[in-house]
């Protein structure tokens, strides 16, 4: 037999398999490497319904399968049929207690009856922590405080410069990551940049390299034994894990370059999640990109860094990203981190306002679903051009918006484009198709996309504020040199706008007025004292429409004031005033990283209040919760004032903490 197998290129195969002698005299060879098998997020905690992840082989995507799950003996999904694809969603109920559970799948095969397909996975169920991050393997998202998010920031250098937080939260970044060394005199370095990032709803990617997988800029600690890493290591984690800014665990940079192996980096895995199963590990990866393979078992985040300017075309990036994608597709999520500095070293410039645009858009339309430019330094230092960095800041606002899209789980329509260097792909969500589309080039160029199943219509083209034919199912457009454009497309009827007895006399009530993308527009915006207040519109939550617009509010009594559009009123006439709110108690930020004998630790909690005021002639409050809820008050006109004069309705929100709002309305009592 061992004469036989030598040198065989299937001997690998073949040992991999059993032979089964059943009682009528058939044998059955059980196969563990055909499928494979994952959980659909990378835990479970507090929901009721979850999803397995089979990754079926092309060949077999059009045969008849007969699939049975088991968690010990207890079956808790089964399948049949043909699935047509190459991931097949199978969803269970969820009723286990918090431990990490073996899942065996077995599968039948009609057309090879005599093997018995069979792949093992673990299903790991945590007790639920408010400030916890699981990622959706399905989508490629992360799930941050029970919300879709799509993570769009930049590493940055240590020591964080105090204002730098506030000065990206405000262009819509939502996460940041600075190089820095775990040391215990910087501790509160690094508390105090945490500590405002919490404060302003920015998400950190927390850099473990100097105590973990070694690498990056500034971060190698000399004459530290290995134990005494793992000890900083621990602490760190300990020190951290239930910051409410914490958004994962960033261990190592470039080790495919850095002769760091996949064995080492498997054991720092495993120690910080033995510390904190709560939040995702993540790897960034150098050219040869595809080296990420090798270190699968280490992460839970496939990062590439790919920097091709000015030598290498701005196609690199978006090849990288298709790559990784149909590499990790149903595994791990993959974030790309874009060129955004240039001038020494390799890189003898930086890429211009339309390469930086055209290599995070092609990212994205490839599969990318994170964005960490590398590098920033405020306000003009990384990159140098302020107009490339706020190009960036336009982008984010551009994601924050498609968010719902690009992390949608829902069938999408195929498009095809007829432009060579104009590479599209489409997302469908809640009974609307967006479809983006980039230039690959320096110059401007015809677009042309075929909508598989849509015929004849308008496509609103996002963020320019305008609209375009659908003609036979397709859009015909211009796009400028490394632009991008964004096409939204009704699939669904729209339902008719519901008629009331009162008119309601505010301008963009339900802040669905995109014309500057990513803020509400019929308001002037006031400063309440703390420059990281923001006011952006949010397509995540919303109780009518497609948006809401989102406060947070960073400290107590600082908060930003929307003035709306103002109204005319009448001298002695009444108004009803009504508004949808809702907040997120657990994102409200109580000193997670300050001493118990700290003054302010033991101070009562403020409620988070919202103040609404007209003009001068009514305030109400009220104290929004974790559910939709409609507030009302009522204001009277004085008789002795002005027949007819202009006011304006004030919404803001004194109490620290985040929350929603829709559906304003203002409107005479008859």
């Amino acid at each position: 037999m061992k004469e036989t197998m030598k040198g065989n290129p299937v001997t690998a195969f073949i040992l991999l398999l059993a032979i089964i002698i059943s009682t009528d005299g058939y044998s059955q060879i059980i196969d563990s490497t055909t499928f494979s098998i994952n959980s659909r997020l990378s835990f479970y905690s507090f929901e009721k319904e979850g999803e397995f992840l089979l990754q079926i082989p092309p060949v077999l995507s059009q045969t008849n399968l007969s699939i049975e799950i088991k968690v010990g003996e207890e079956t808790i999904s089964s399948w049949n049929g043909k699935t047509g694809r190459s991931i097949l969603r199978l969803p269970f109920l969820l009723n286990l207690k918090p431990s990490v559970y073996k899942v065996e799948a077995r599968i039948n095969v009609t057309a090879h009856p005599k093997v018995i397909y069979q792949t093992t996975t673990n299903l790991v169920v945590l007790s639920y922590k408010p400030n916890e991050v699981k990622t959706d393997r399905f989508t490629g998202g992360l799930l941050v405080n029970g919300r879709k998010f799509f993570p769009f920031g930049f590493y940055c250098y240590s020591p964080v410069y105090p204002t730098l937080p506030e000065e990206e939260v405000v262009k819509g970044f939502n996460m940041m990551s600075p190089y820095q060394k775990i040391l215990p005199e910087t501790l509160n370095e690094r508390k105090a940049y945490m500590d405002r990032c919490a404060e302003l709803g920015m998400k950190v990617n927390y850099n473990l390299l100097s105590v973990s997988g070694g690498g990056g800029v500034g971060s190698k600690i000399e004459g530290l034994s290995d134990e005494e890493k793992r000890e900083r290591l621990i602490t760190e984690i300990k020190n951290f894990r239930d910051h409410p800014a914490l958004l994962g665990w960033y261990i190592s940079d470039e080790p495919n370059g850095n002769n760091i192996s996949s064995e080492q980096l498997e054991e720092i895995y495993r120690t910080v999640k033995e510390n904190d199963p709560w939040h995702p590990v993540s790897i960034v990866f150098m050219a040869p990109f595809l080296a990420a393979k090798k270190y699968a078992r280490a992460l839970d985040i496939v990062m590439a860094d790919p920097y091709p300017l000015p030598d290498i075309p701005v196609t690199m990036v978006g090849e990288v990203a298709g790559q990784l994608k149909a590499e990790f597709k149903g595994k791990r999520p993959v974030w790309i981190v874009p060129q955004a500095f240039g001038g020494g070293e390799l890189w003898s410039r930086e890429p211009t306002i339309q390469e930086i645009r055209s290599m995070t858009w092609q990212s994205i339309i490839n599969g990318a679903t994170g964005i960490q430019y590398f590098v920033r330094q405020g306000l003009n230092y990384f990159p140098k051009s302020a107009a490339t960095w706020n190009e960036c800041g336009r982008i984010a606002t551009e994601v924050a918006e498609l968010t719902p899209w690009l992390l949608s789980d829902e069938e999408t329509l195929l498009v095809e484009s007829y432009s060579r260097n104009v590479i599209i792909s489409s997302r469908h969500h809640n009974g609307q198709l967006i479809i983006m589309a980039v230039n690959k080039i320096n110059e401007p160029t015809g677009v042309s996309i075929r909508i598989s199943g849509f015929y004849n219509g308008k496509a609103r083209v996002l963020f320019e504020n305008r609209s375009v034919s659908v003609t036979g199912g397709v859009i015909t457009d211009q796009i400028g040199p490394f632009g991008s454009q964004v096409y939204l497309i009704n699939t669904k009827s729209e339902k008719p706008a519901l008629t009331t007895s009162n008119t309601n006399l505010l301008k963009d009530p339900g802040f669905e007025d995109l014309s500057s993308p990513g803020i509400p527009s019929a308001c002037y915006a006031r400063p309440g004292g703390d420059r990281g207040a923001t006011y952006f519109l949010d397509t995540r939550e919303f109780y009518e429409g497609n948006h809401s617009v989102r406060i947070i509010t960073p400290k107590e009594d600082k908060s930003v004031a929307l003035r709306f559009f103002p109204v005319i009123v009448k001298a002695g006439a009444s108004y009803t005033i009504s508004i949808w709110a809702k907040s997120d108690p657990e994102q409200r930020f109580s000193n997670a990283t300050k001493q118990k004998n700290d003054h302010q630790f033991e101070k009562k909690e403020i409620p988070q209040y919202v103040e609404v005021l007209f003009g001068e002639f009514g305030r109400a409050r009220f104290v929004p919760d974790n559910e939709w809820r409609q507030y009302v008050t009522f204001v009277t006109i004085p008789n002795d004032t002005l027949a007819l004069f202009k006011t304006n309705l004030i919404l803001k929100m004194p109490g620290q903490g985040v929350a929603w709002f829709d559906q304003v309305k203002v409107f005479e009592e008859k």
